[in-house]
């Protein structure tokens, strides 16, 4: 049997016990980290293959015979049909044009503000990464491989004010069910220390 220093024997359900008084404490604190890196999470760019990459916009260049290609933001998944109704039109950015692109794009579009990288690639791709906000405070993000007349999304990332009580909601779930398995745990570990406490007991009992 496990004792004290004091030589009395330890109770089983003390671990439980002290759980649950400082719970409300714990709970704060597990609230306020998962709150963190749920939200940290969910700001990152994000693989195509987790979540909802539909969102995602790509740039392309359009063909406009009076002023010259303009550029404009769709969405990726309108991508090969995009190409094939508008012959002459490219989803490359000549890097040349990337400050008068970005420009136009904000101006056309009405954006807070939009930011993009060009990075060459062999075979004459490019891989683009876009990241803007709208009027309704929406940033959205893309990472993605271009050549002339095909798009390979990579990454995406998406943060809006609606995807909030989400995220307050997963921080909840997950502060509960930490706490939850601790007392699991714990509960069994007590349950568990009484009875071979009775045992032992049992057989000093039975010795004597």
């Amino acid at each position: 049997m496990q004792e004290q220093a004091g030589g009395m024997p330890r109770s089983p359900w003390m671990p439980l016990l002290i759980a649950v008084l400082i719970a409300p404490v714990s709970g704060v604190a597990v609230y306020w980290l998962s709150l963190y890196a749920i939200a940290t999470f969910a700001d990152s760019w994000q693989p195509v293959w987790l979540g909802d990459s539909s969102y995602s916009q790509i740039i392309v260049l359009a063909p406009d015979q009076s002023k010259g290609p303009s550029a404009e933001l769709i969405p990726v998944y309108n991508a090969a049909n995009y190409a094939a109704l508008r012959p002459g039109s490219s989803f490359l950015i000549p890097v040349d044009r990337k400050e008068q692109i970005q420009e136009q794009l904000k101006t056309d579009l009405k954006l807070s503000w939009l930011t993009f990288d060009v990075k060459p690639l062999a075979e004459g791709r490019q891989e683009i990464t876009i990241y803007f906000m709208n009027r309704t405070d929406e940033s959205y993000g893309s990472r993605y491989r271009a050549s002339k007349d095909r798009v390979e999304l990579e990454r995406y990332r998406y943060a809006a004010d609606r995807g909030a009580i989400g995220i307050l909601v997963y921080a909840m779930i997950l502060t509960v069910g930490i706490h939850m398995v601790v007392f699991a745990v714990l509960l069994v570990r007590a349950i568990y220390g009484r009875r071979r406490r009775r045992r032992g007991m049992d057989v000093v009992v039975a010795s004597t």
